[in-house]
């Protein structure tokens, strides 16, 4: 048996085992567009148990297991995307037209039917009813349609998870763990095969069987951890749902809002009790802190905090809760008191919940590294004791 079958077989095995898992959903996390997504893992668990079948020269002895493996390709991009959709968007149903994804599924199921329900029927490429033209015709379009379908929905796939990056910063004060990343690393990791396809194709590349099928089981394996981590991207009630998807699509929109929701009065009035809340309560300090929690706080509603902090003040949630936090860490780090503390301390005492969100955010608004302002903070303070002792 050699090396690249038995690589196969255990990639085969994980992504059905992915695809238990994210159907069941032992977190219950994400439900629906956890369904897709095994719905996926499954696509691709059945395209490498093709492999594996002519791997091992076994594809004349299971002809309809091959037929039937092979109907999955034209639902693995679909089942991507939509998986994506449901991930990116709060309170989202499946509509009818979702389904309409399906229909080269469809239309290569009803001619793959013969293949799979009558025994005398083979596959393309066999005795079979049609004119070799058109047969050849057939199996070079499916050949073709599904690499060029896979890319179509991975630009749009792509696109949604960008749009989403920008979407969570009016809802979220921390966006790392519902960035989706992993799936950003996935969608690079189809990209690369994708290119690799077309290159070889163009250009006669190649790698050898045994590196892409060491590839494909890093991958799988990676994707499966980060999967398993995965947190709920949109933890609120229906209502807030539905208030939250209608602040993303308005501001996504990039049109002003013909009404105003309230006078410019009003709009002061609410922006001295919001920062005064904020600097009275602290209520950055909590890394979890949500637009609809502070509108709550607040007492306003989620459309009228998120028009007040985007439309009056000109910053959207996450920028203008991070504001509070960066402050908090410049003063603790110029404080006697929080010596005692590294960066990452300091991080989580300011409200932030990761180094790396607090590196990039303060680098952002003071325009250097957190150890930058530490250190610079220190030199300044040597300088004044220095010129106290000369006085």
């Amino acid at each position: 048996m050699s090396a690249e079958l038995i690589l196969h077989i255990i990639t085969c095995n994980c992504f059905f085992l992915m695809a238990f898992v994210a159907w069941f959903n032992p977190g219950k996390v994400n439900v629906v567009a956890n369904r897709w997504l095994g719905l996926f893992f499954a696509a691709v668990g059945c395209m490498v148990c093709n492999v594996v079948l002519f791997d091992a020269g076994l594809e004349g002895a299971y002809p309809r297991i091959v037929g039937f493996n092979e109907l999955s390709r034209f639902a693995l991009a679909p089942a991507l995307y939509l998986s994506i959709v449901q991930f990116t968007t709060p309170g989202s149903k499946l509509k009818g037209a979702d389904y309409l994804h399906f229909i080269p599924f469809t239309i290569f199921f009803l001619y793959m039917v013969p293949v799979l329900y009558f025994p005398n029927y083979q596959l393309i490429g066999g005795h079979i009813s049609l004119p070799p033209k058109v047969n050849f015709v057939i199996g070079f379009l499916v050949r073709w349609s599904v690499n060029v379908q896979l890319l179509v929905y991975w630009v749009l796939a792509f696109n949604t998870l960008r749009r989403h990056r920008k979407h969570i910063q009016l809802i979220a004060s921390d966006t790392v763990p519902v960035n989706l990343n992993w799936l950003k690393y996935l969608l690079l990791s189809i990209g690369g095969m994708l290119a690799l396809f077309f290159a070889s194709i163009l250009f006669n590349i190649h790698l050898t069987p045994a590196g892409i099928a060491f590839g494909h089981l890093l991958g799988g394996l990676a994707i499966f951890y980060y999967s398993l981590a995965q947190k709920e991207i949109f933890p609120f009630e229906v209502s807030e749902l539905k208030a939250i998807n209608e602040v993303i699509v308005e501001v996504d929109a990039q049109v002003k809002p013909i009404k105003q929701r309230f006078a410019d009065e009003q709009a002061r009035q609410m922006r001295t009790k919001l920062e005064s809340l904020m600097t009275a309560e602290k209520l950055y300090l909590d890394n979890e802190l949500s637009l609809p929690q502070l509108a709550e706080a607040m007492g306003v509603s989620v459309h009228d905090l998120s028009f007040l902090l985007n439309e009056k003040i000109g910053l959207n949630f996450f920028q203008f809760v991070n504001a509070y936090r960066v402050e908090e860490a410049k003063q603790i780090m110029l404080s006697d008191k929080y010596k005692h503390l590294n960066i990452l301390g300091i991080a989580y005492s300011a409200g932030f919940s990761s180094k790396t969100t607090f590196n990039t955010v303060f680098k952002t608004q003071v325009g250097m590294a957190p150890s930058e302002f530490m250190r610079r903070g220190k030199v300044d303070e040597g300088v004044l004791a220095g010129a106290e002792r000369q006085h």
